[in-house]
C-alpha cells in the first residue's frame, strides 16, 4: 500500500500581506500515512501527534493548493479533500504542508460556562459567538468554491455539530445562572449529515431538543457502531439513525425524521430527557454563593416555571449531588491534593441478599472529618480479597511519598499492603489493639499507659511514660 509523507505545521496563526496568504507557525512534525486514509482517521492521527482532543474543540486542518493563482488556503473538511490533499503530496514537486488550528478550544474555566453555551448550540457555524480565536482568513464560500474536488462535497453544515465538547462547557462551575429553557429555546435543529464527536454527544443534542420541543424518545438500538432513537408513542413517525465513522469515534445522522405524528398533549409530566444529570449542569450556577440555599424544591419549582416538567423529588435531589460532585470532584483527585496519606483501612460484612465483605478505605480532610476514599466488595477478609483491593487502590494513588497504612491486626491486611505499596508504612489502629489488651490484661493501669504511649510523640516521653 502507498504511503505519503507530509509535514504538519501547528500553534501559528494566518496572516494576509498584499494578497499572499502566510502561516506564522511555532512547531513542526512529519508523518506517514495511508494513501486510502479517511478523513476520520487523519484527523485523530493529528490530534493525536498536536495532542489535541477532537472531543473539546473543532478541528480545522487546511492546505495551500500549487496553483499560479493566489488562492486562499483549502479547508479539509472530507475524504475527498483527504485525496486532494493526498494526491498534491504524492509528487515531490507538488508536496505542500498541512496547517493545524483549534478553533473552537474550551475553557478549562476561564470563560465558557452556561451563560454563553447557548450561542454555540444556536449557530453551528457561528464559532466567533463563543470565547474562540480566530485562524485570520476564514472564508468559507471562498474555500469551498475554489476547491479542486470535482465531487459532489457536503456544505459546511454538514459540520461537527456545535454540540462538540457540551459536557466540558457544562463542567464549568462558574459564570451567572442560564437557565435550561433559554438553553433548549436555542439549540439548532439536527439535519442529516450532521457529524458528532460521539454518541453521547449526539444522544445529549436531542435530550435537548425533545426538551424544547415538548417531545419524548427512547433508544431502539444503541451499539458500537449504530444508534436508533423513535418516538415514545408507537406510531409516531418521528426517527433518529446515526451510525459510526470507520476508525473513529465519530457518529453522523444518516436519517431524520422531524414531524411528529403524534399528539404532544399526551407527554407525561416529569420528562424522561430530562435527566438528573443534564438538570444538575444546567443549575451548577445557582450554587456559586456558599450562603445561597438551593434545594430540591428550588429546583422543582424552577423547572415547573422554565419548561412546564413536573420533577419528581428523587430526581430534584439526584439533580443537585451532580451539581456537588462537579463541584467536589472524584475524591481520589482531593486525595492526592489536599488530604493527609493516612489511609485506615476495614472490612466489615454485609447483611444483604448475598452476604460478602465490604472493604472501605478512609481518611481524614483538614476539618478532621471521614473522607471516603474507596470502597470494594468481596467473598470474605481473606488473603486474595484484601490483594484485590490494594491493588485496585495503587491503581487509583500509584506511588505516594510518607503513605501510611492503619487497620487492625488483620494479618492479611498487613501482607497485602507488604506486596503492593512497597514503600508505605503499615500501623496498627489504636482502639483496636487497646480493645485486644483490654481483653487480655485486666489491669486498668495497663490501659492508662497503653493509651498514653500511643499518643506520644517524642521517643524521651515515652520512655518516661513508661517508667
Amino acid at each position: 500500500m502507498d504511503k505519503v509523507r507530509f509535514v504538519i505545521l501547528y500553534g501559528g496563526e494566518w496572516s494576509n500581506s498584499g494578497g499572499k496568504f502566510n502561516y506564522q507557525y511555532g512547531m513542526s512534525k512529519v508523518i506517514l500515512v495511508s494513501r486510502e486514509t479517511p478523513y476520520g482517521s487523519l484527523l485523530d492521527i493529528v490530534s493525536r501527534l498536536v495532542e489535541a482532543n477532537p472531543s473539546e474543540s473543532s478541528i480545522k486542518m487546511k492546505f495551500i493548493f500549487n496553483s499560479p493563482e493566489v488562492l486562499a488556503p483549502f479547508e479539509v473538511l472530507n475524504d475527498d479533500d483527504v485525496q486532494v490533499f493526498l494526491c498534491e503530496n504524492s509528487d515531490v514537486n507538488t508536496r505542500t504542508s498541512l496547517y493545524f488550528a483549534n478553533v473552537f478550544e474550551l475553557d478549562n474555566g476561564n470563560g465558557v460556562g452556561l451563560d454563553n453555551i447557548h450561542e454555540s448550540l444556536s449557530s453551528p457555524n457561528d464559532f466567533h459567538n463563543a470565547n474562540v480565536f480566530s485562524i485570520g482568513v476564514d472564508n468559507d464560500d471562498e474555500t469551498r468554491d475554489s476547491r479542486p474536488s470535482t465531487s459532489e462535497v457536503p456544505s459546511r453544515r454538514s459540520r461537527v455539530a456545535s454540540f462538540q465538547g457540551i459536557e466540558t462547557k457544562l463542567s464549568t462551575i462558574h459564570g451567572s445562572y442560564t437557565s435550561l429553557q433559554s438553553i433548549v429555546n436555542n439549540v439548532k435543529e439536527v439535519e442529516v449529515g450532521d457529524l458528532f464527536p460521539s454518541k453521547e454527544a449526539l444522544q445529549i443534542k436531542i435530550q435537548l431538543l425533545s426538551i424544547g420541543n415538548h417531545f419524548q424518545f427512547k433508544v431502539k438500538k444503541s451499539t458500537k457502531t449504530l444508534l436508533v432513537m423513535s418516538c415514545i408513542v408507537e406510531d409516531c413517525k418521528w426517527c433518529v439513525r446515526a451510525t459510526k465513522l470507520k476508525d473513529c469515534e465519530s457518529f453522523r445522522v444518516r436519517k431524520y425524521s422531524p414531524d411528529h405524528t403524534c399528539s404532544l398533549d399526551a407527554l407525561h409530566f416529569d420528562h424522561r430527557q430530562a435527566s438528573s444529570k443534564l438538570i444538575g449542569h444546567c443549575i451548577k450556577s445557582k450554587f456559586e454563593r456558599t450562603s445561597q440555599s438551593y434545594r430540591p424544591n428550588n429546583i422543582i419549582d424552577d423547572m415547573k416555571k422554565q419548561c412546564g416538567m413536573t420533577l419528581g423529588y428523587n430526581k430534584a435531589w439526584r439533580a443537585r449531588e451532580v451539581v456537588m460532585g462537579l463541584a467536589r470532584g472524584p475524591s481520589i483527585e482531593g486525595f492526592k491534593s489536599c488530604i493527609r496519606p493516612v489511609v485506615a483501612v476495614d472490612g466489615t460484612f454485609l447483611k444483604c441478599k448475598h452476604q460478602g465483605t465490604l472493604f472501605i478505605a478512609t481518611s481524614l480532610d483538614g476539618n478532621n472529618q471521614v473522607y471516603s476514599l474507596a470502597f470494594g466488595i468481596g467473598d470474605s477478609e481473606n488473603d486474595q480479597s484484601w490483594h484485590w483491593f490494594f491493588t485496585k487502590l495503587y491503581g487509583l494513588i500509584g506511588e505516594m511519598s510518607d503513605l501510611v497504612f492503619i487497620s487492625d491486626r488483620n494479618l492479611s491486611i498487613a501482607k497485602a499492603v507488604a506486596c503492593v505499596f512497597l514503600n508505605s508504612l503499615h500501623g496498627i489502629c489504636m482502639y483496636h489493639l487497646g480493645q485486644n489488651m483490654k481483653a487480655k490484661f485486666k489491669a486498668v493501669e495497663v490501659h492508662d499507659i497503653f493509651y498514653k504511649c500511643s499518643k506520644a510523640y517524642r521517643v524521651v516521653e515515652f520512655n518516661q511514660i513508661m517508667r
